[in-house]
């Protein structure tokens, strides 16, 4: 299943939202609009064309026009169709990619330095397909009552609404893509966590998932990007970066509470981490 790669933030923006039966013998208009029409459908079928690729929508599947792309319905919905639909403000999609291809378990960017910028994250919608609509459909009818009571109070929740609706989307998308190789690396993930506060070895890794560690490694840097030094050095990081701000632990007891037993070492990789010093580090908190 293709992929729609959005860049946040800021999040899609809801313009509205609605649910329509359309009548017997309707076609959708021709247009094109600076928004994305997500379309799904209950019951029934829904056919359109987006830039002269035709889509059949059945029960169960949705639909994301992409914004500035011209679309229009090109046979009418047999009697009885149901259809939820949404109109979305956001950039359009960085790029098109398969599901498969898609790094869920990446590493996202840490903020910069004092957390004075926000990172650039990636979210994926499914542009066509089947997608599991059991906790979609109330999320959707939820945010039909809000826009239908239009008033000031349920304009946070409404929005809310759509980004709630995006988790559940991104977790059915990314179930039905879930390989073998994707749960391996969920796998060694969870056990560098529960280890990070111990030294890594790379013999404990291929002891505890009995692979061979080149197997384990080209498994985790398919799905993150990483291998498996380099993620556990990054838990082992983020916890440093944590006990520096949030203790006034000496740096050397917090190195060895995050696994490193050579103090050299985690001064190189807390810079290359963080571009600068774990002293500076602590003092830019303190004197902010």
């Amino acid at each position: 299943m293709d992929c729609l790669e959005l860049q946040f933030p800021p999040m899609p923006h809801l313009m509205t939202v609605g649910f329509s039966k359309p009548a017997k013998g309707s076609l959708h208009y021709e247009r094109s609009f600076p928004l994305y029409d997500i379309i799904i459908v209950k019951k029934g079928a829904f056919y359109m064309t987006e830039e002269n690729v035709s889509y059949e929508i059945n029960e169960n599947e949705l639909l994301v026009l992409e914004p500035f792309r011209k679309h229009w319905g090109h046979l009418p919905s047999p009697e009885g169709t149901e259809v939820y639909y949404l109109h979305l403000m956001h950039a359009p999609p960085l790029r098109t990619v398969s599901a498969d291809d898609v790094q869920w378990t990446a590493v996202s960017p840490t903020p910069t330095y004092r957390d004075l910028e926000p990172s650039k994250q990636m979210m994926y919608l499914p542009k066509f397909g089947h997608i599991e609509m059991a906790k979609l459909f109330p999320i959707l009818d939820q945010m039909l009552i809000l826009k239908n009571r239009f008033s000031l109070e349920n304009q946070l929740p409404l929005q809310a609404l759509l980004s709630q609706f995006f988790v559940v989307l991104q977790k059915n998308l990314r179930a039905q893509t879930n390989s073998r190789s994707q749960k391996l690396s969920e796998q060694i993930i969870n056990y560098l966590y529960m280890t990070s506060d111990t030294p890594f070895r790379l013999d404990d890794l291929s002891k505890r998932f009995n692979f061979h560690i080149d197997y384990l490694s080209k498994c985790l840097k398919k799905h993150t990007g990483m291998t498996p030094l380099q993620y556990a050095n990054r838990i082992k990081i983020e916890r440093a970066k944590a006990l520096l701000y949030n203790s006034d632990k000496p740096l050397k007891e917090i190195v060895s509470q995050v696994g490193f037993t050579d103090y050299n070492y985690f001064l190189r990789v807390f810079r290359q981490h963080t571009g600068i010093s774990p002293a500076k580090y602590r003092s830019g908190y303190l004197n902010s």
